[in-house]
């Protein structure tokens, strides 16, 4: 705020103009409150209230300082608000001050109450509509805008074509119904607005009228506010359930948009889910990968330095050539264990096949179950989609009972023209009756007086009980109507709850996916670890390998013959080895493989699962549109009711208009019969 004041001292400078000193005072005070309060609060609070608000209410403005204010408005970027309540500032310093308003992009809220601003300034608020878009509240009251229709209407423009304003307050501006009928056509255009206050003015049927054709097209507002306007009961009714029906509206989709985005939250946090187990999975994949190099690694380097133990050993082939004939029952024996030895490696192949077996068994089973629960998910999927069709067939019936009673209000209508017309022809007798009756006898009158007033009183029962009738038949439609809404609420909350069920179905059904997936991926990992420890096995059983044929090389280096069938023995060993090495990273591969196509099902399910989504979502527009439509009906129903009534209302003052009529008649005759019955008083004869 100080930054305020001593911009406003410059600028009243700089134009040669001597600042008021109420308002630097105003300021300075403002500035001295803020200390205080950022004194008194905590650092949270502070940036919380960041913004300023400029308070200069009931301060009389000159259209200098209003100028000047415009301008050091213009360039500010940290007042929030602006008050200037009761300022007297008329429409050159409104002019002037909203001048330079219109480049302002901070202040959100301003109140100009009370400031005897006219057409003119209406025109410069439009403009100010137009080019401001942040400016969310508007205060106007106690002003006269509405003195002239054609500027107003300029305002009315500006205001369709805003997007930032959210509240407008027009008390007491001296509206008529043309100016209400020019801000109806904006509120057509306008779909930001949410509060509008227009109480206090002269809106009258017209503009009421107007209002509620505008309140048909525009769905934002919720807050209407029209006392004092003269505006029928009626009307004022069908503006207030117009605003009901947006107040709904708005609920409605909030509500629709949290559902939404709680949706989509869940389904990011699932696919996430699914790439982080895929990431994991690959992981360990190149993890167990890496292993087997180093294990491939590790084998041929000891077959090199095999290799180099042979080579110095066939240097003392010459030396040990005589003890031949004593190590020939040594290789016997040797073979012998080279034959458990094959034995044993049959026996690992057979087991590695029988765990082939098992896991293949244990793959079509799962194929199975995931076959069962894609059924069952499709049961669920048919039973939803024939109880949607239920509810459309009840929507069905709804509508026909409402044709029902559109015939018989309809017959009602007929009825009551009939009525018409039969107390028209009874009101023409009764006056040819008394034509006749006068032409014929003067004496008769009182005769003819009582029997007309007899007539008259059972004409009015008559009407009365007709009335009476009508009257109960509407309140039967109205209870009637009343049953209609409350099946069809029914209706909507059946239909809600049942999707609630289907969507935490969804989630069970998502929960049991991602532990089967879990449980999955745990016994893949326990079938890896067995083959790890396989694996290992065997190569235990190949160190034990080499270790017995260092042992018969050292006690038979002499035998060449039997080293090389060693020789060719280690190698089909390796050859061996190579060959369950390449079988494991086939098994791997085929996981892998499984692994991704379990994936791509689970997608499909998820697409699958979001196009039923957007089903329901369509289905919920349906219902919403058809429930828009008999609201409508509905409304056009209230309002024939409510034309029928004031017909009714209309034909009690006509015939009210009739009675006071022959009364007047009857009087008019009676006194002439009178003044033609009483003897005339002799009149003085002139003297000669």
């Amino acid at each position: 705020m100080d930054e305020f004041r001593s911009n406003f001292v410059r600028l009243c400078r700089e134009n040669r103009i001597d600042p008021q000193e109420s308002v630097v005072a105003q300021l300075r005070k403002g500035q001295d409150v803020l200390h205080r309060s950022h004194s008194s609060k905590s650092v949270a609070t502070q940036r919380k209230t960041s913004g300023k608000c400029l308070d200069l209410s009931t301060t009389s403005l000159t259209t200098q300082t209003c100028s000047v204010l415009g301008a050091a408005l213009a360039s500010d970027r940290t007042i929030v608000q602006v008050k200037l309540a009761d300022c007297m500032i008329g429409d050159e310093g409104a002019k002037l001050f909203l001048h330079g308003l219109c480049s302002n992009v901070c202040v959100q809220r301003l109140d100009l109450k009370g400031n005897n601003m006219r057409g003119a300034t209406a025109e410069v608020l439009g403009k100010l509509l137009r080019q401001n878009h942040t400016l969310k509240h508007l205060c106007l009251e106690w002003n006269c805008l509405g003195l002239d229709t054609t500027r107003f209407a300029a305002f009315t423009d500006g205001l369709a074509a805003n997007n930032s304003l959210e509240m407008l307050d027009l008390r007491n501006n001296q509206l008529s119904h043309e100016s209400a009928a020019d801000l109806a056509a904006a509120l057509q255009r306008n779909t930001i607005l949410k509060a509008l206050d227009l109480r206090w003015n002269n809106i009258g049927i017209v503009g009421g009228r107007s209002l509620i054709g505008a309140m048909q097209y525009n769905k934002n507002i919720t807050e209407l506010e029209l006392a004092g306007n003269n505006i029928p009961q009626d009307v004022h009714k069908a503006i207030d359930v117009a605003r009901l029906h947006n107040t709904d509206r708005a609920s409605l989709s909030s509500h629709h948009q949290t559902r939404e985005e709680i949706m989509t939250r869940e389904i990011r946090q699932l696919k996430s889910d699914k790439r982080q187990q895929t990431g994991d999975l690959l992981q360990r994949i190149d993890q167990q990968n890496d292993q087997l190099s180093r294990t491939h690694r590790e084998t041929a380097r000891k077959i090199g330095q095999l290799q180099e133990a042979l080579e110095e050993r066939k240097t003392a082939f010459n030396a040990l050539a005589a003890k031949l004939s004593k190590t020939e029952a040594e290789l016997a024996l040797a073979e012998q264990r080279s034959h458990d030895l094959s034995e044993m490696l049959e026996q690992s192949r057979e087991e590695n096949a029988h765990l082939v077996t098992t896991h293949q068994k244990e793959l079509h089973m799962e194929k199975g179950e995931r076959a069962s629960s894609e059924g069952a998910l499709q049961r669920d999927l048919t039973a939803a989609r024939d109880r949607v069709s239920q509810l459309e067939s009840r929507l069905d019936e709804l509508e026909k009972k409402c044709e029902t009673q559109q015939e018989q209000i309809y017959e009602l209508k007929e009825e009551l023209t009939s009525s018409h017309a039969e107390n028209k022809v009874h009101a023409a007798q009764t006056e040819e009756r008394m034509q006749n009756e006068k032409q014929r006898q003067r004496d008769i009158i009182r005769d003819i007086e009582h029997r007309r007033d007899g007539e008259l009183s059972r004409l009015r029962q008559t009407m009365e009980d007709s009335e009476r009738a009508y009257k109960e038949r509407i309140v039967k439609l109205e209870q009637h109507r009343r049953n209609l809404e409350e099946e069809l609420s029914q209706v909507k909350t059946s239909h809600l709850n049942e999707r609630l069920v289907l969507e935490e179905q969804i989630l069970e059904t998502k929960k049991r996916v991602k532990e089967e997936e879990q449980q999955r991926s745990k016994h893949l990992e326990d079938k890896i670890r067995l083959l790890q420890n396989s694996k290992d096995d065997l190569q235990q059983h190949s160190s034990q390998q080499t270790q017995l044929v260092s042992e018969l090389q050292a006690k038979h280096s002499n035998a060449t013959l039997e080293i090389e069938s060693l020789k060719r023995k280690l190698e089909e060993l390796n050859r061996e080895v190579a060959g369950k090495n390449n079988e494991l990273l086939a098994e791997v591969n085929k996981v892998e493989i499984q692994h991704s196509k379990q994936l791509s099902k689970l997608q499909h399910q998820l697409q699958d699962l979001e196009d039923t989504k957007d089903r329901c979502d369509t289905l919920e527009k349906q219902l919403s549109d058809q429930a828009r439509r008999y609201r409508s009906e509905m409304h056009s129903l209230e309002a024939e009711a409510d034309t029928l009534k004031e017909k009714l209302r209309l034909q009690d003052m006509e015939f009210g208009r009739l009675q006071e009529e022959e009364a007047q008649k009857a009087s008019q005759l009676h006194a002439a019969i009178s003044s033609f019955l009483t003897p005339r008083s002799p009149m003085a004869t002139p003297r000669k």
